[in-house]
């Protein structure tokens, strides 16, 4: 129980540690606030920044309330830290101290608490149950894998469209190097600029050329953001009022000096088939995954290519992991609850292949692949320890799910 209480804490403190890493520092090289907000969301990634403040404060919830915490001390704990996190903000630039995010990670920390208490509820059920919960798990992962394509997928709004040159954006950089000449490709989907380079790297995402629609949404926006070139399009996500994450062609200027003139195109034929040239640098085949469906709530640009890989791999996996857990704790049912759990393996598996042709999106990476995979293993294992923590606990809350030991048989 006390090695219990140790790693529980130890977790807490973990999470805490994350949310101030992930909420006190500066976002962009923005102004400091003018003041705070007393709406519960806003701006062009509304969403996407509801979802993330009701993510944040679950894994403090949680660890708290296996450290024994009582639960509203808990909530009350999420409220005062996140008021300590907003209340800071005010000092940082490009960050936005709002009323609504400390609602949010404050129902947040409430979900934390929730999962926790109602454990034996939805986590340690029968094996009837747990079959149904491994194959729903497996349609759901299904389902935001698709509905996260669905959202990353290029789209093009109807004409008249009007290009605008060096774009002031708010939440993006100005580029301070002049765009000198702008045409179209021989051929549609492929746009062609000269620029002067800037007197120093920008220090976020500044765009050179953006083509709106007539409603003023973004269309195309092609930008420098230190030395990579990126290329936006319009995506269903913008609606939304989720992320939309660029695409990177990196280190394109890391050889252009002040003021150089540079020749930049980029060229798309559909959501797979995205080019990106600077000069004689080229790449060709960029595009989105299934596996980057997380960045629509959380997208973090400049982050090496190894680091993004990892958690798409993770985010794989996690969408997963629950088909696992179920499926191995329902096969103690008998040989029905053996074939759902398989079933809902071949749905997870063939739903991570299917859904990148279905929405047209680039085929699923071998490691985002090895992801799901490694998180259905992962949850069977996980699911076969804490069978057999149950079994051994007695008065556990799911000991009576358990399969009793068979009595030896006498012999005289």
């Amino acid at each position: 129980m006390l090695k219990g209480r140790f790693w529980a804490w130890a977790a807490a403190a973990a999470a805490i540690l994350g949310i101030c890493v992930a909420t006190l520092h500066s976002a962009g090289g923005g102004s400091t606030p003018l003041g705070w907000s007393f709406y519960l969301t806003f701006g062009n990634a509304a969403l996407a920044e509801l979802i993330a403040n009701l993510i944040l404060f679950i894994p403090l919830g949680v660890a708290l309330t296996l450290a024994g915490v009582k639960p509203m001390r808990v909530i009350a704990a999420g409220a005062v830290l996140s008021f300590t996190v907003e209340f800071l903000q005010q000092w940082i630039p490009g960050r936005d101290p709002s009323l609504g995010d400390i609602v949010a990670n404050t129902n947040s920390t409430a979900l934390g608490v929730l999962l926790v208490v109602a454990a034996p509820l939805w986590l340690f059920v029968s094996p009837r149950r747990s079959t149904r919960q491994a194959l729903i798990t497996a349609i759901i992962a299904v389902l935001v894998w698709w509905g996260t394509a669905w959202l990353l997928r290029q789209t093009a709004p109807p004409l008249p469209y009007n290009v605008v040159l060096n774009p002031d954006f708010r939440g993006f950089g100005h580029y301070n190097g002049p765009v000198i000449d702008v045409r179209p490709g021989k051929t549609g989907g492929r746009l062609e600029i000269t620029a002067l380079a800037a007197t120093e790297p920008p220090n976020r995402t500044s765009p050179l050329i953006a083509i709106l629609d007539k409603h003023g949404a973004r269309v195309v926006m092609l930008s420098v953001d230190h030395t990579d070139l990126t290329l936006g399009y319009h995506m269903p996500a913008q609606r939304a009022t989720l992320n939309q994450p660029d695409l990177r062609l990196r280190g394109a200027l890391r050889g252009i000096a002040p003021g150089d003139t540079f020749f930049t195109a980029a060229t798309w034929h559909d959501s797979t088939d995205i080019c990106l040239q600077l000069n004689s640098i080229q790449r060709c085949g960029l595009g989105y995954t299934v596996g980057d469906g997380w960045k629509l709530i959380y997208d973090p640009e400049s982050w090496p290519p190894w680091q993004l890989a990892v958690i798409n791999t993770l985010w794989m996996a996690g969408c997963v992991i629950g088909v696992g857990f179920w499926g191995v704790r329902g096969r103690r049912g008998g040989g029905e609850g053996a074939a759902m759990g398989r079933l809902a393996i071949a749905i997870a598996i063939l739903g991570s292949l299917i859904v990148p042709l279905a929405t047209h999106l680039k085929a699923t990476t071998l490691y985002e692949f090895l992801g799901v995979l490694a998180g259905i293993i992962a949850g069977r294992r996980l699911g076969r320890l804490t069978a057999r923590g149950q079994s051994e606990t007695p008065g556990h809350p799911a000991a009576r799910y358990t399969t009793p030991p068979a009595h030896p048989v006498q012999t005289s």
